[in-house]
This record gives C-alpha cells, sequence and structure tokens, in this order.
C-alpha cells in the first residue's frame, strides 16, 4: 500500500469514516468530543458500516472513547448496543484508527467537514499509542450514564505543581463556564490578562449572544495596573476594587474553583494551583465572592480616585499588647449582631479565657449578639472545653479546626464591619501581655468581609466534621447489621452441618455392624429403605449449605463489581416452565402443601438475549419465596394457595409477573425490601432478592414489589426484548 497523507473535505470526510470500518481487519478506535456520537449517527453510510462491523465480523472489536453528557445521552446508549464505551471530560479531538489507517482532526460543522487521512505507519502507531493512554484515564460509560441520570458526578481535588499544566487548566477552567468570578492579586491581573484575555473576550462575544452570564473580577487596583484594569473594563468585563483581599487567589466557575496563595508579583506564573469541582468548595468560594463583591468598590470611582490623589488610610497599627488587648474587649463591646474570634492556638484561648474574654462574651451574648469562636484543637480537647464552657456560658459557639491550622495570627471581626489581627510573638508565655506582639485594627468594611470569610469557610469545616462523625455513627451501624449477618450466616451454615454430620456417623456405624458384604453392596440389606431416608435428609442439607455458599458468593461479586453476564438467546418460557416443574417436584414430597398450593401459567413464546442460568436464579427464588409465605396461609382451615405466573411483551421490553395469595411482605420490611440482610429472623439471610435486584438490573431491567389488595404480594421484574 503507498504511503499517503492527505485533507479530506466534506462527503469525502464521509466515505472515508465508512470505509475505515469496512477496511477494519481486528480492531476500530474511535475518540471524539460530545458532538461527534450525532454527527456519525447522523449518517445512514456511518451507520451501516458500524452495525455491519458489529453483525457479520463479530471479531472486530470497535472501541469508543466520548464525552458523554445529557445532550448526547441516547446517542452513546445507542452506540453501546454495538461498541465499548467510555467517557473522558473535555475530549476535543474527533479520530478514527484502524490496524493501517488514521483519520484525524475531523470537524462536524456542516456543510464544512474536514478531516486529516494518513496512513503512514508511524504516525498511525504514535496516534495509536495516544488513544491507549486516553483508554486506559477513561471511565466505563454506564458509571458515567449513572452519574447523569441518576444526578450524581465525578468529583475530585487536586493539586498541579507544573506552570504550564496549570495555565492549560484554567484555560479549560474558563472556557467551558458559564460565569466566571475571579478574585486576584494585582499581579494576578497582569497574569490573567496575558494568559487568558483572548478567552475571556471570546466568552464576552458569547455574553452578548445570551449564551453566558459575565466576567467579575475583585483586585486591588493601584497605579502600576490603571491602564490594564480600563483595557479590562473597556472589553466588557466588570471590575470592583478591594484594599485588603483575601490570602487566597481563586477563579471559580459554575462548576469548577482554581485557587493559589501566590502572590504572582509582576505577572510571574503560577506555579502550585488547587483545582477542585466538589460542589462544597464551589459553593464555599462562590459564595465568599459574592460576599466580597458586595462590599467592594466598582472600578471606575477606584481609578477616579487614584487620577484626582485620593486615598483612605483604613488601617492602625498597635504595637503596644495593652493597647491591643484593651482594644479587643472594645470592639466586643461595640458588638451589635456579631463577634468571630478565631484563636491563633489552644494555649491563646486559654491565656485570654484567664484574661477575662469571657466576661466580654457573656455581655455580648446578653445583647443578643451571636458569638462564634474558632480554635485548632483536636477532637478530646474541643469536647473538653466545651464541656466546661457549656456550664457557664452554653449560648457561645465553639468549633475546631485541624492543630495543623495554628499560626502566630489571632482574628477578631466584629459585625463584619471592623476587625483585629493580633501577632503572637511567643506561644510558651503563660499571659497575653508577654505572649502578644503587634496588631493591626482597621473599620474598612472589605477587611473585615474578607476575614468573616474566611471565618465562615472555617466554620463550614466544623460543620464537615461533624457530618463526617454523622457518617461514622452510619458506619457504625452498618457494622452491626454486618455483624447480624454473620450471626445469621453462621446458624445458617452451623443448621445443614448438624444432620450432615450426625446422620453420616449413624449410617457409618450401622454399616460397620450391618456389613455382611462389601459396602459396594449394601444396598442388598433389608435395611436400604432406612439408609436411603437418611441420604435424601443428608442431600437435601448439603443442597441448603451450597445454596447459601452460592448467594454469599454472588454478594461478593456484585460488591466487587464482578457479576459477569454470560448472554445467549433463549425463549423465556422455557425458564419458567423448568423451574415450576422444580418447585411442583419439591412441594409435592409435603402432602398438605401438594394438594394446597396450585401454580397457573399460561405458556408464551418471548425470547430475550440475556443470562440463562441468573434469570431462572431471579425466577426461582422469587417463586421459592411464594411457596414459602403460603405455607402460613394454606395451614388455615380451607386455605388454598394460588400462585400465578404472567409474561408479556409491552414496547421494548418484558414484564414477568409473579403474584401469591400468602402473607404478603411485612411493613417493616417492604422500604428495604431489595436491601441485603432484609430478613426479621433466622429462616432466611435476606441475600436473595438483593441477589435478584443486581441481576435484573445489571441486565438492564427493574425489578420492584408490592401487596396485594386482598392477600399475598405480587413481584414484577423487566427485561430488554432481544434483538429479533
Amino acid at each position: 500500500m503507498n504511503e499517503k497523507i492527505k485533507v479530506l473535505h466534506r462527503a469525502e470526510v464521509i466515505n472515508a469514516i465508512s470505509e475505515m470500518f469496512y477496511n477494519t481487519k481486528h480492531r476500530i478506535d474511535v475518540c471524539g468530543n460530545s458532538r461527534f456520537p450525532s454527527f456519525l449517527l447522523s449518517f445512514e453510510s456511518i451507520r451501516t458500516a458500524m452495525k455491519n462491523n458489529k453483525k457479520n465480523r463479530k471479531y472486530i472489536v470497535q472501541r469508543y472513547i466520548f464525552e458523554i453528557t445529557q445532550q448526547n445521552l441516547q446517542y452513546c446508549k445507542d452506540l453501546m448496543k454495538i461498541a465499548e464505551i467510555r467517557h473522558m471530560n473535555e475530549i476535543e479531538a474527533n479520530l478514527l484508527l484502524n490496524e493501517s489507517e488514521y483519520l484525524g482532526s475531523i470537524t462536524t460543522s456542516d456543510p464544512n467537514q474536514q478531516a486529516i487521512y494518513t496512513n503512514i505507519r508511524e504516525i498511525v502507531e504514535q496516534q495509536q499509542n495516544i488513544f491507549e493512554t486516553f483508554w486506559n484515564r477513561s471511565i466505563h460509560a454506564e458509571k458515567r450514564i449513572k452519574e447523569i441520570e441518576e444526578g450524581t458526578a465525578h468529583y475530585e481535588t487536586r493539586v498541579i505543581d507544573d506552570a504550564q499544566v496549570i495555565i492549560k487548566e484554567i484555560s479549560r477552567l474558563t472556557a467551558n463556564s458559564t460565569e466566571v468570578c475571579t478574585c486576584l492579586t494585582g499581579g494576578g491581573i497582569q497574569y490573567s490578562y496575558n494568559h487568558f484575555f483572548d478567552i475571556k473576550k471570546k466568552l464576552l462575544d458569547r455574553q452578548k449572544k445570551g449564551a453566558h452570564k459575565g466576567i467579575r473580577y475583585l483586585s486591588d487596583i493601584n497605579k502600576d495596573n490603571i491602564n490594564l484594569v480600563k483595557t479590562l473594563l473597556n472589553a466588557g468585563i466588570e471590575i470592583r476594587y478591594l484594599k485588603n483581599l483575601p490570602p487566597v487567589s481563586f477563579e471559580v466557575s459554575d462548576r469548577e474553583i482554581a485557587a493559589t496563595i501566590e502572590k504572582m508579583e509582576g505577572g510571574e506564573n503560577v506555579q502550585s494551583l488547587l483545582l477542585s469541582n466538589e460542589p462544597v468548595y464551589v459553593n464555599h468560594f462562590y459564595s465568599m465572592f459574592e460576599e466580597l463583591w458586595k462590599n467592594g468598590i466598582d472600578a471606575k470611582d477606584r481609578i477616579r480616585d487614584i487620577e484626582e490623589g485620593v486615598e483612605s488610610a483604613t488601617i492602625e497599627i498597635i504595637p503596644n499588647p495593652l493597647y491591643s488587648i484593651k482594644r479587643a474587649h472594645d470592639l466586643i463591646n461595640s458588638a451589635k449582631e456579631e463577634v468571630l474570634r478565631i484563636f491563633s492556638s489552644i494555649n491563646a484561648f486559654h491565656r485570654q479565657a484567664r484574661l477575662g474574654i469571657m466576661h466580654s462574651f457573656r455581655d455580648a451574648i446578653e445583647r443578643d449578639v451571636r458569638v462564634r469562636i474558632l480554635i485548632p484543637a483536636d477532637q478530646n480537647e474541643i469536647s473538653q472545653i466545651i464541656n466546661e464552657v457549656n456550664l457557664v456560658l452554653p449560648q457561645l459557639e465553639i468549633g475546631s479546626v485541624d492543630r495543623s491550622l495554628e499560626s502566630t495570627i489571632g482574628i477578631l471581626v466584629v459585625d463584619r464591619k471592623e476587625s483585629l489581627i493580633i501577632e503572637t510573638k511567643s506561644d510558651l508565655m503563660n499571659n497575653s501581655y508577654d505572649a502578644a506582639g503587634i496588631a493591626a485594627c482597621s473599620n474598612s468594611k472589605p477587611i473585615a468581609s474578607a476575614y468573616a470569610s474566611i471565618f465562615d469557610s472555617l466554620w463550614k469545616q466544623t460543620e464537615l466534621h461533624q457530618k463526617l462523625g454523622d457518617m461514622y455513627e452510619r458506619l457504625r451501624t452498618q457494622n452491626k447489621m454486618q455483624g447480624e449477618f454473620i450471626n445469621v450466616a453462621a446458624h445458617e451454615l452451623r443448621t445443614p452441618i448438624v444432620p450432615i454430620l450426625g446422620l453420616s456417623e449413624i449410617m457409618y456405624s450401622r454399616m460397620l455392624k450391618d456389613s455382611t458384604h462389601s459396602i459396594m453392596n449394601f444396598k442388598v440389606k433389608p435395611n436400604t429403605k432406612q439408609y436411603l431416608e437418611m441420604l435424601e435428609t443428608v442431600i437435601r442439607n448439603a443442597n441448603r449449605l451450597s445454596r447459601l455458599a452460592e448467594d454469599i458468593l454472588d454478594v461478593t461479586k456484585i460488591e466487587s463489581e464482578s457479576l459477569f453476564l454470560k448472554k445467549e438467546f433463549f425463549n423465556l418460557n422455557d425458564v419458567i416452565t423448568n423451574c415450576i416443574n422444580d418447585i411442583l417436584t419439591n412441594i409435592t414430597n409435603d402432602i398438605q402443601l401438594g394438594q394446597s398450593i396450585k401454580l397457573e401459567y399460561q405458556p408464551c413464546n418471548i425470547f430475550i438475549d440475556a443470562d440463562k442460568s441468573r434469570i431462572t436464579q431471579v425466577i426461582s427464588n422469587i417463586l421459592d419465596n411464594a411457596v414459602k409465605f403460603s405455607k402460613p396461609y394454606v395451614n388455615q382451615e380451607n386455605g388454598v394457595g394460588l400462585i400465578n405466573i404472567n409474561t408479556e411483551k409491552v414496547d421494548d421490553q418484558t414484564i414477568v409477573t409473579i403474584t401469591d395469595a400468602g402473607t404478603g411482605i411485612d411493613p417493616e420490611i417492604m422500604p428495604r425490601l431489595f436491601d441485603k440482610f432484609a430478613s426479621k429472623s433466622f429462616q432466611g439471610t435476606g441475600l436473595g432478592l438483593y441477589i435478584c435486584k443486581s441481576i435484573v438490573q445489571a441486565h438492564g431491567g427493574k425489578i420492584w414489589a408490592h401487596n396485594n389488595d386482598g392477600t399475598g404480594a405480587t413481584f414484577v421484574f423487566t427485561l430488554p426484548n432481544a434483538n429479533e
């Protein structure tokens, strides 16, 4: 084959995609953005080529990687019928690969489709390596689809230490946003302009068309960056001024946050960045930005003040610890709504307590002022402090932060209008006057608001710790349930083992006593019937033990996501008929049940593509339960247990309904009927219906149950119909 590289246009692109499917010998790989699935399925020739690969050439492996979204969900589900699909965020490239060909840089804009085709071996191998890297980093489509349908998502928080990767990630965050809020140092303004201004101009164009909510900046505006700020304002970016910014610069979109503590002086590159899409962080930083934004000064007013030479001093430096401590008490005494206090260490708290700060807190609380304090302490220390304080001042709200956050700075914020920052000169001193250093007091609302935001952030962490405590309690409950399960399982295992061992020993001793013939010929002895009855008991209990072991094994597979299906094309009628025959055989040995339990089923040929043994397991389990819970009813006078099985095809699914006239489902069990260990006695482990649910869901179906209006219960499950 002649090696070549060629640029294709319009119909050539569509033809090349189709031909690559037909040319594939063993494997074809496809990678594309969120629009690529609908593009592929919009052309009949491509759809035909893809399906022919699946139908006529079953040994060919098809692997697809897409960015799966709410918008392309159905397209991806359709493609999952013919290929293995995985999800990866923020894919930009559209490409196809087989053993010897590569089609890349595919654009989907109609009618300007374009692509680059080559069969040069080196390029093809290079792209195959790239695809393998993507494949290994991607996640299974089923997981992504479940996240979308259940409203969950994959969240992660990571730290990036590569300057170029940081630029790339911030660019991606910005480009994919529907709103951008940025809080930056003066140097950060220059950094943002250097690397992201072109992207933000595109967002501003989208804003004009109503496709974006806009861009907002909070920053320090000074003589050095005033011209740059004017440029950003003229472009359409909203900017407000804060003299004293928080100690962290950040950008938050509707889905992600990026934060750094670096000052970016002169626009220098960021070397370390925190990146997260976890909602708790996104919501926190967005709330922080909104609070700061309220207290910001319009950039135009700040520019005017700079150009007119107007500056206002809002910070007072207090070098004397005596005065700074007095100022702290005065501020607390002046509070009207709220007092926020972050102690630099647990020692600082004890020093202030000995100095009488609790009296100031009590006076403030008596004036209906809300007082909250944060102390760096471990759980035992903070619990002891809370217990001691609650004896004299129960209204004081106390939270803890990790001991690693101990610092040399204590913060006091009053009414979110005034703040006092006190340096700790030496934390080893016993009194505050010797321990305290320089203090800074400010009546600037933006400064107070910034420190209040820090406090709020740390306070939310204490709430998260409380939630973790609740999670711990839930884990304890789960462990208790597991303990109960172990007890039940031990009982279930012990029950069949006892007769197995006991009867085996009896058989052994009697056979020794009576053995005038060899063991192989013991069947001629006159007590053969007795031996057979014993063997029947042994076999029955051994089977019971085997079923329990299989249930435990199935649960293990389900929990480890290793419950694989061996699908085949079969008639569901055959499975149901066999299950009914097995049930009838079992209950025939019980004279009363054999006469009193009736099974009704109208045979109906329905073909499905499923794991035959697993579907048999589901139907048998439900029928066994129906018989078991019909026993108490048929034991009543004139009682008859009727069990009805019905199957029907509705649209693209098969519905199986099993109804009994037994005792029904216990109301206490009903809410957790299909959960693990849903049992009220030692008659079972409560695993059967949990396994049934997992099997049905693995096939893409659903299962549910309800009590009947009269007696008994109804179980229903669905399965997808097989392709004709």
